[in-house]
């Protein structure tokens, strides 16, 4: 009984709105817009609709309790409640607005803009706009919660270009929540994420060798499949620089860059400094590709090249405003390319090294090129139990001054693998066929090429288990391998950096077990490792043995122990525990090395911490600790908050590196204060304060 007058008043509103349109296309048939109301009243060239009532014109949705349309003008004049939606790009919100169809022109007062993909909200006494361009007076701009937002912008007068994606503020001054803390006579930045020509965030640094660090980097994306990004910088005690990167992408499946770059010292920081170079330079330039040449059906080839060349390391270290060295004297340049089908695999690669200690590298050893083709493994076709695999690889060992040398390897196994007892024992037995060429050239006196022929026997009895039990399933795998040297030729010398395959007779027994649930979860899995040799003096090698286990929802433990029975002692240990949930995240690692006669032993502990407090509030912290020498490596503790419209990270990080020098031991002690804060979409700013000082362990 209670829906009966529901259903009369639905079926009375639908004619209702039906009347209205069939009405207001009486005023001609180039009516672009539809309108709904409850009410209408029609005038030769007006209509007056009250209550609820919604227009549709183009990909616009309007709303008010009142609008008068006047067709002569082509305005719609709206009041009470209005709202503008243009698609999925934005909502207006206002008392009292004026839309011109014709000229989309665009009144509101008062005018509030709300952009529909990021929250961002602009609000203002008045505004007047025409087809996506607002121009606003006395206004706020945030993207927190309107009725009370943690940051905002209030400015003078502005402008808003919706089909840009941008606004431009004068008279601007920042305020948290109703604290002022900014001023700037201009703000101009971007509502979209996508990328826009302009200035970077610039990148600050205090340092007592480099002074002030200034880098402002300068940002231009012109085209989609390219940008390139400028960073001149400044260090008020050292000099000037300049870095530029040009990024690109050339199919849906690579990427790359080439970047190039020099610092000028000044001459008082040369002398000061004792350096060798005034002037640091170089160039990079990276690429990696999938798909260069091959298909789905052709096979799947890769290329990645990473090359660098560098006058000295400070080209690398200049490139960032922290005093976070590079300490790695050898940089190494690297090209790989690949082509895998289904039985068999190419490879072309090579590396260049810079040792940035030598004045030149003319005697410095480079791999240009090495090649490789595999034959993957396959059965013979009168007996699929024998089966076999080919490895072949060409080094050329190259460099100006200095023995250099060509390589030629290729390893052939051959074997016959059966079962026995119903499948519950395995054999196999192989034969391993391995040659190696070796051609010097550049030599200073006569060294005879190398010829090394090798081959050995691999006997293996094997067995793979499994069993389920009420809860879990255990799966068992045991393996024997005997490896017996049968064959050695060795004709020639074989120089420092040739490496050849070389085996030992040994005996190498392993266990591997895991333990499942029944939905696949792994819960416990251990493998053990025992290799003995026979033309040793101590013929048992170091006991691997390696655990991990879920202790618990959200709690696991990993160890890998290396037992020397030689010494009676362990070699080395590497162990870690972490527990994770929702809301808290907690790891402790410890890493031990035995060093063994006289050597120095390493062992290293390290802690690591994150909890949320909240949805918005997170604290983190981490411990890296020096057992043996009893001091603190590393140590960070930081603070971050994050809401949807802003979020920032502040962070406290001490790092000691000990270095050797003439005077003694001695270490550098790095401390930095680090604060980061994101205004959503504004983008955001990052300051760090470091200092470096070099303190005595011993005298």
């Amino acid at each position: 009984m209670t829906k009966q007058p529901l259903l009369w008043w639905s079926m009375f509103r639908s004619i209702l709105l039906l009347t209205l349109i069939s009405s207001l296309s009486l005023f001609g048939a180039t009516t672009v817009a539809d309108m709904f109301a409850d009410s209408v009243q029609s005038f030769e060239n007006r209509a007056h609709a009250r209550g609820d009532v919604v227009i549709v014109y183009k990909d616009y949705y309007i709303e008010a309790k009142e609008a008068i349309y006047d067709k002569k003008s082509s305005t719609i004049e709206l009041k009470g409640d209005v709202s503008v939606t243009k698609g999925v790009s934005y909502t207006i919100l206002g008392d009292y607005a004026i839309f011109d169809l014709k000229n989309e022109k665009f009144y509101s007062k008062p005018f509030f803009f709300i952009d529909l993909s990021d929250g961002l909200w602009i609000s203002s006494c008045e505004s007047e706009g025409q087809r996506g361009f607002f121009e606003l007076n006395k206004a706020l701009v945030s993207s927190c919660d309107p009725s009370d937002p943690d940051w905002k912008l209030e400015f003078t007068f502005g402008d808003f270009n919706e089909k840009r994606k941008w606004i431009n503020l004068y008279n601007v001054r920042l305020y948290a929540g109703s604290i002022p803390i900014l001023y700037t006579p201009y703000l101009g930045f971007s509502t979209s994420k996508q990328r826009r020509s302009g200035l970077l965030i610039p990148k600050f640094s205090i340092s007592n060798k480099d002074g002030f660090v200034y880098i402002q980097p300068i940002y231009l994306a012109i085209d989609p499949q390219w940008d390139l990004q400028i960073d001149p910088q400044i260090r008020t005690m050292r000099g000037n620089g300049l870095y530029a990167t040009f990024r690109f992408v050339d199919s849906p499946y690579s990427e790359g860059y080439f970047r190039a770059g020099f610092f000028k010292e000044k001459s008082s920081y040369v002398q000061e400094q004792n350096l060798n170079v005034a002037r640091h330079k170089g160039y990079e330039i990276f690429y990696k590709r999938e798909k260069l040449f091959s298909d789905k059906k052709s096979g799947e080839d890769g290329l990645y090249l990473d090359f660098k060349y560098l006058s000295d390391i400070d080209y690398l270290n200049l490139q960032q405003s922290t005093l976070e060295k590079s300490y790695k004297s050898l940089v190494t340049s690297r090209f790989n390319y690949y082509y895998n089908l289904s039985e068999h695999y190419f490879g072309l690669y090579a590396k260049y090294f810079i040792d940035t200690k030598k004045l030149n590298n003319e005697d410095t050893l480079q791999i240009l090129p090495k090649m490789q083709y595999h034959r993957y493994t396959s059965s013979f076709m009168f007996l699929e139990n024998l089966i076999y695999s080919i490895d072949y690889k060409y080094s050329n060992f190259h460099r100006n001054v200095g023995i250099t040398a060509q390589q030629h390897e290729i390893n052939v196994p051959v074997g016959l693998y059966f079962s026995l007892l119903g499948d519950y024992l395995g054999f196999g037995v192989s034969e391993n066929f391995y040659i190696s060429y070796v051609d010097y050239s550049n030599t200073p006196s006569w060294t005879e090429n190398a010829t090394i022929i090798r081959n050995y026997h691999k006997f293996s009895i094997f067995s793979d288990l499994i069993k389920g039990y009420d809860s879990f399933l255990h799966t068992l795998h045991l393996n024997g391998s005997l490896i017996v040297p049968s064959y050695e030729k060795d004709r020639g010398e074989i120089v420092d950096f040739v490496t050849v395959n070389s085996e030992t007779k040994r005996l190498e027994l392993s266990l591997k077990e895991y333990f499942y649930d029944y939905d696949g979860k792994e819960l416990l899995y251990h493998r053990m490792i025992q290799p003995i040799f026979y033309d040793r003096e101590y013929k048992y090698g170091d006991l691997e043995n390696e655990i991990g286990i879920k202790l618990l929802p959200g709690v696991n433990f990993v160890t890998d122990l290396f037992h020397s029975h030689e010494y009676s002692s362990l070699s080395s240990i590497t162990s870690s525990l972490r527990y994770a949930d929702s809301l808290s995240a907690l790891s402790i690692s410890h890493f031990y090395k035995n060093g063994f006669e006289g050597k120095s032993d390493s062992n290293f502990l390290t802690f690591y911490f994150q909890r949320n407090l909240s949805k918005k509030y997170k604290l983190f912290g981490r411990i890296d600790y020096d057992i043996n020498n009893a001091y603190t490596r590393k140590w960070e503790s930081g603070w971050f908050f994050s809401k949807k419209c802003w979020k920032y990270r502040v962070s406290y990080k001490e790092e000691i590196i000990p270095i050797l020098t003439s005077a003694g031991s001695s270490s550098i002690k790095n401390r930095a204060l680090m604060f980061k804060i994101e205004l959503v979409p504004l983008g955001g700013i990052e300051y760090a304060f470091r200092q470096r000082d070099e303190i005595t362990i011993n005298e």
